[in-house]
C-alpha cells in the first residue's frame, strides 16, 4: 500500500511550454470581456503593408484540425475564422513595406539565406487551443526551433536595417497558430466555456520545412499577403 501511495502521488513535470499554457489559461479564465483584434495599430492603415517573416502552412492535417475548432465556434459571430490559406505562425516583423526599397528587401533575403543555410526541417506539436482577448489560437511546441530561427532572422534584419531597428515584438515570444480573431468586445464567458471542452482534443504533429518573408495586408477581417522571399530548410 505504501508503494502504491508513493506511485499515486508522483506528478508529471510540465514542460516550459505546458507551464506557460496552464498559467495563461488560468489567467484567461478570469477575463471578463473579449476585445476587437482589428483595431488599427500605430503606423497601420488600409493602404499600408508590412514586411514580416512567417511560417506559412499548406498542410491538410493542420487545415482539418483548425477546421474542427472553427466549426465548434462557428455560431459565435464575433469570432472571424482564419482562412485555410491564411494559416501561419508569426516569427519576426521587419518594417513597413514603404520604408524598404526593393534592393534593401533583396539584400534582406540574401542575408536571411545565409543566416538560415544550416537550418534543418523540424516538427512542431500543435495544440491545445487557447485564447487571449483578441481571439483563439493553437499552442505550438517545442519553442526552441522556432526561437532559434527567429534569432537568425533577427540577425539578418539587423544586418540590413541596423541592430536598433529590429522590431522587438512580441516581447515574450510564444509561437502559436491563430484559429479565430475577435471582431467585437462581448463577454468572454462563452468562449471560456467552449474552450474548456475543446482543450481536451489531442494535439497533432506539424512538419516545418520553410519560412517566408511576406508583404502583409489586412482585407475583410483577414490577413493576406504576397511572398517576397522564400527559404527552404535543407540543413
Amino acid at each position: 500500500m505504501a508503494d502504491a501511495h508513493r506511485i499515486a502521488s508522483v506528478t508529471v513535470a510540465l514542460t516550459p511550454e505546458q507551464q506557460v499554457d496552464a498559467e495563461d489559461w488560468e489567467s484567461f479564465r478570469r477575463t471578463e470581456r473579449m476585445a476587437d483584434h482589428w483595431w488599427w495599430r500605430p503606423g497601420w492603415r488600409p493602404d499600408r503593408h508590412y514586411l514580416t517573416w512567417y511560417l506559412v502552412f499548406h498542410d491538410q492535417a493542420l487545415s482539418d484540425y483548425v477546421g474542427g475548432f472553427q466549426r465548434a465556434l462557428a455560431d459565435l459571430d464575433y469570432l472571424d475564422p482564419v482562412p485555410v490559406d491564411g494559416l501561419h505562425l508569426t516569427v519576426q516583423g521587419v518594417a513597413f513595406a514603404d520604408e524598404m526599397p526593393a534592393d534593401q528587401v533583396a539584400a534582406l533575403g540574401k542575408a536571411a539565406d545565409e543566416a538560415c543555410a544550416d537550418v534543418e526541417p523540424f516538427t512542431l506539436t500543435v495544440g491545445p487551443i487557447a485564447a487571449y482577448t483578441g481571439g483563439t489560437f493553437l499552442r505550438t511546441a517545442s519553442w526552441q526551433p522556432v526561437a532559434s530561427l527567429r534569432e537568425r532572422l533577427r540577425s539578418a534584419v539587423g544586418q540590413i536595417l541596423g541592430p536598433d531597428a529590429v522590431p522587438d515584438e512580441p516581447a515574450r515570444f510564444k509561437p502559436h497558430i491563430s484559429v479565430t480573431y475577435c471582431n467585437a468586445d462581448p463577454p468572454a464567458a462563452e468562449v471560456i466555456r467552449r474552450l474548456a471542452e475543446l482543450r481536451q482534443r489531442s494535439p497533432i504533429s506539424l512538419p516545418v520545412a520553410s519560412v517566408d518573408l511576406l508583404e502583409l495586408r489586412r482585407e475583410d477581417h483577414a490577413y493576406r499577403w504576397d511572398i517576397r522571399h522564400h527559404i527552404d530548410f535543407t540543413g
